[in-house]
């Protein structure tokens, strides 16, 4: 089973021929994780629905093809379900695709897989309701904190039950820590929020160009070429107000916009992977792993500026 794991969990997006680019292009596809919307601070349902309008609303000005992974326990606020479900059905009128991101965001490293399975199956219930009105398709699951499992016993059991689910792993190749600077935009104080909120862009815009020449190190160093990244974006008010200038400076830096489909025909994407454990980093870190090939890089650096030390007081759990 395990050595045609990864060839099956791959089958439902590599059937299909994806366009032509030149050997050296550089290619990414976007993601969007925690649909309908993640904060640290509380956030209306109405206000996740015009965060993801937002959202939404950049990624057609760019000509993105994105995938929203939701967790359906988000959804579930009483009365009022429906502004949760329209979240669902704007991601599709703007012709982007849904996955699965299961119900509670379980990782399997604190939970048992049996309860992460239950989450899978739980969290499936609405969107797969609606993307089967409107024949679009359900077909990637994405790992809570990138997780792959305690063991590779547990990670072979798991993503056998995904294929039986008609479920593709989503990987992540690049990072950059948006969950940080994310929780100082939520947090800062109203009086010099907009003055601050620029900071905390200007600096999350410098990390993105800091990571993603890490993460092309890697893929060179691994590879010897640029394979199709996939970048993970969180549904937040950070991102709604940054989306433009985020896929505005990846195309600055030379990336053209792929589907997540289109980059998992890589065949940089049937490189084994072995189970994460705790820590869930980029995927070419899991390659290079299983490949036994040293990088001199490993992940995006920390990131730097003002925005840290604010993270240090207003973001202490």
């Amino acid at each position: 089973m395990a050595s045609i794991l990864p060839s099956v969990l791959l089958s439902v997006s590599l059937l299909a021929a994806g366009p032509a680019f030149a050997a050296d292009s550089k290619r990414i596809a976007i993601t969007v994780d925690d649909l309908p919307a993640a904060s640290v601070t509380s956030i209306a349902p109405a206000e996740a629905l015009r965060l993801n309008q937002q959202l939404l609303a950049a990624l057609r000005r760019q000509g993105v093809k994105a995938v929203g992974f939701v967790n359906e326990d988000r959804l579930l606020v009483p009365g009022q379900i429906d502004s949760g479900v329209a979240v669902l059905e704007a991601w599709l009128d703007a012709g982007m695709e849904l996955g699965n991101h299961n119900f509670g965001h379980l990782g399997l490293w604190n939970s048992p897989k049996e309860d992460v399975e239950a989450a899978v199956l739980k969290g499936e219930v609405f969107t797969r309701w609606v993307t089967s009105r409107r024949q679009a398709p359900l077909r990637y699951y994405r790992h809570p904190y990138s997780q792959t499992g305690k063991t590779e016993t547990e990670r072979e059991s798991f993503e056998a039950f995904l294929a039986e689910r008609g479920y593709a792993v989503a990987p992540i190749t690049v990072d950059h820590d948006d969950y940080l600077f994310a929780c100082v935009y939520d947090r800062l104080d109203a009086q010099r929020q907009a003055e601050q909120r620029k900071t905390v862009g200007d600096e999350y815009d410098d990390h993105l160009r800091v990571s993603i020449k890490v993460f092309e190190t890697m893929s060179q160093e691994l590879f010897g070429r640029q394979i199709p990244q996939i970048l993970v974006l969180h549904a937040n008010r950070l991102n709604a107000d940054t989306l433009d200038r985020t896929l505005t400076t990846l195309t600055q830096v030379g990336y053209a916009f792929v589907p997540l489909d289109d980059a998992l025909r890589d065949e940089a994407y049937r490189s084994p992977a072995k189970a994460s454990g705790r820590f869930g980093p980029s995927w070419l870190a899991r390659w290079a792993r299983a490949k036994g090939v040293k990088l001199s890089v490993y992940g995006q650096p920390d990131p730097r500026g003002v925005t840290v030390k604010w993270h240090a007081q207003l973001c202490r759990e």
